[in-house]
């Protein structure tokens, strides 16, 4: 049980408990699972079904995700090898009880992960004209309409969808910022922590490996990002998630950080003196007026760039994004 407090008023949540199991197709809850899905095809399309059933089989796959509600599965998903850098997303399903939770979206990226972890670069998809939401999903998770390939082709109720796996997954994320630049941020062939998710480790005073980060999971690295921290209490809630991640991958504790109640980036009347030399290297004289106009996580990242280290290269890059030049 939680307490939720929401308008004013206060009351009792039940929290469900998700887990995510990767498994292969001989898995029993995934075979009860695509019965279902099954099912509730040919319940839909109909005779049409008849076409497409026969492209839905997934015999002896070891590249299965289970999602687990309360110990009940829940949702499904699984991909196949298409080609040499390209996998083919299959069989995706969220039990009805369970819709509008967001599972689709946790079977989806716990899918890409695995297929990168495997060296793939792109995912294809086939979904029907008739499944909008479905549709819409695979949008927002950065799928583009595509020509039908191979057995689709010519099937107008078929809708193929691809995805470049390498992009940031945080480029599309709704409901943050995040700077064009940051597709540059990487290091020794792993992505950087995003701007956003540093703004709030620095305000719930925890400290981030890239080696930690790394071993994340795709919707563990969005949560960080879109969780709030802006207040004492979120900030303390952020801290205590994060540590729980940390802890959960490496065994270790994490290493709390001071919190800077007066940051820099946060006094709008003066320009901080290392920033203010970095400018001066592009004839850049920023102003009280430009500081001011800036958002606070775009003030933040020009402190962090305009430091010595392999992010430093980006500046000029920030610069000009953010309107300076």
């Amino acid at each position: 049980m939680a307490k939720i407090s929401a308008g004013g008023r206060s009351y009792l949540a039940v929290m469900e408990q998700q887990t995510i199991k990767r498994t292969t197709s001989n898995d029993k809850d995934f075979q009860l699972l695509i019965k279902q899905l099954d099912h509730e095809l040919w319940n839909e399309l109909q005779e049409d079904q008849a076409t497409y059933d026969q492209y839905n089989k997934v015999p002896d796959l070891n590249t299965v995700v289970l999602v687990y509600v309360n110990d009940q599965p829940a949702a499904s998903g699984c991909f196949k090898k298409y080609n040499a850098d390209t996998v083919e997303v299959k069989r995706m399903f969220v039990v009805k009880e369970h819709r509008g939770k967001g599972l689709s979206k946790t079977i989806l990226a716990g899918l890409e992960d695995w297929a990168m972890e495997q060296g793939f670069k792109y995912a294809l998809l086939e979904t029907s004209i008739h499944f909008i939401p479905a549709t819409t999903l695979y949008k927002k998770s950065g799928y583009t309409i595509i020509p039908n390939y191979d057995q689709y082709k010519g099937l107008e109720e078929s809708v193929c969808m691809k995805k470049d796996l390498t992009a940031s997954e945080f480029r599309e994320l709704q409901g943050i910022e995040y700077f064009d630049f940051e597709e540059d941020f990487v290091e020794e062939n792993m992505r950087c922590i995003p701007i956003i998710v540093r703004f709030k480790m620095d305000a719930a005073g925890i400290k981030l490996k890239l080696t930690e980060w790394s071993k994340f999971k795709r919707d563990e690295r969005i949560q960080l990002a879109v969780l709030p921290a802006s207040t004492s209490e979120e900030a303390k809630l952020y801290n205590n998630y994060l540590s729980q991640l940390i802890e959960k991958y490496t065994n270790n504790k994490a290493t709390e950080l001071t919190i800077n109640t007066k940051p820099d980036w946060g006094n709008l009347q003066s320009i901080p003196g290392m920033l203010a030399e970095k400018a001066k290297e592009f004839n850049l004289e920023i102003t009280k007026e430009k500081w001011s106009s800036l958002t606070n996580l775009q003030r933040f990242a020009l402190l962090k760039l305009c430091r010595p280290g392999h992010e430093n290269k980006n500046f000029p890059k920030a610069i000009k994004e953010f309107g300076l030049i």
